[in-house]
């Protein structure tokens, strides 16, 4: 894996994870997992403890696939009719 500038191997993995969502997702997982790497890689530049920054990132993923998950089942339930 390249080397960021500024970023640890663990910081790398966790800013790409939420991009994942585009190969099952389409538009719609691009684009809230575009989101997801943002604010991941915002989060890996902030002067925060290690613990904090590792707990926010994995709550950007997770909160990147819950919001997945609910914008499709809720286009699912409105175009099923």
């Amino acid at each position: 894996m390249g080397q960021v500038p500024g970023l640890a191997w663990w910081q790398l993995v966790l800013s790409i994870v939420p991009i994942l969502l585009s190969l099952v997702g389409g538009a719609i997982g691009g684009l809230i997992g575009a989101a997801g790497v943002f604010a991941n890689l915002s989060l890996a530049r902030k002067p925060f403890g290690t613990p904090v920054k590792l707990l926010a990132m994995v709550g950007v993923v997770l909160a990147s696939y819950l919001a997945f998950f609910l914008v499709v089942g809720l286009a699912h339930n409105l175009l099923k009719g």
